[in-house]
């Protein structure tokens, strides 16, 4: 498995050479993390790959099926990765979190959503997930491979409910959910806007998921924030928001 990753990481370099690519200058790094779903895979490809036009620096993890369900190397030829992930990295998860700003999924099955959401967190995709939820940072994941296994939405109301509880749980946690066409529009507006509205004398949440890092790019003189209704707020966020005496109000509904 080693040795696979050497020739991914190899492999990933002379793509890089050959075409070009070199976004070490890119303030924003993200990893996409690749399960073994292969629905729908290309099109989610080709959307992401649009990331490098908005200079994001992409590296690439596929957890244990995915290096056998999915063709890795055409994947390494699109994306031109600054590095490749995989199983056995599962050791070096602080490095990860410190080098990049945000994880994305364009196809969590339903092993890894019901690993993340029952805290099962025994292999690496998994791992990273629970890790950048549970340190407040931003995790995008597209949940159409477990909601049309086999291609089509389930038939079994039970197991539907089942793959529904396991989804909420995961937003309740802090992640951003994604659909195909709505990649670039979600991931870069929210990672480069503002989450403060900085004119306002009380400011407005423009997210639905307040992270620590959000609270302390926050600059507005009002100690008030007023959030919709379903805005989640990560534990760091709320331990910072404390710290620094915001007072924080919810939006009634057809106003405040």
């Amino acid at each position: 498995m080693a040795k696979n990753k050497i020739t991914l990481n190899v492999l990933a370099d002379i793509t890089k050479r050959i075409n070009g690519g070199n976004f070490s200058n890119s303030k924003e790094k993200a990893l996409i993390v690749f399960t073994g779903s292969n629905i729908e895979i290309n099109k989610k490809v080709q959307e992401l790959k649009r990331l490098k036009k908005n200079n994001i620096q992409v590296s690439l993890a596929f957890s244990f099926m995915a290096k056998r369900i999915l063709d890795t190397y055409s994947f390494i030829d699109a994306f031109e990765p600054y590095k490749v992930y995989g199983e056995e990295d599962i050791f070096d998860l602080e490095n990860i979190l410190k080098n990049y700003c945000y994880v994305i999924g364009p196809n969590i099955t339903i092993n890894t959503l019901s690993k993340v959401s029952l805290g099962m967190i025994d292999s690496f995709v998994p791992n990273i997930i629970w890790t950048y939820l549970y340190m407040g940072k931003k995790v995008y994941l597209d949940f159409t491979s477990v909601k049309n296994y086999f291609g089509e939405p389930p038939k079994n109301g039970e197991i539907r409910d089942i793959i529904e509880n396991h989804i909420n749980a995961l937003k309740k946690m802090g992640v951003i959910e994604i659909e195909e066409g709505n990649y670039i529009e979600k991931i870069v507006n929210k990672s480069k806007s503002p989450i403060f509205n900085k004119d306002a004398s009380e400011s407005t949440i423009f997210n639905k998921v307040i992270t620590e890092r959000d609270v302390m790019n926050y600059s507005s003189n009002s100690k008030s924030i007023v959030l919709p209704k379903g805005t989640i707020i990560t534990p760091l966020a709320k331990e910072r928001i404390k710290e620094l005496g915001i007072k924080i109000e919810l939006e009634r509904s057809g106003g405040r």
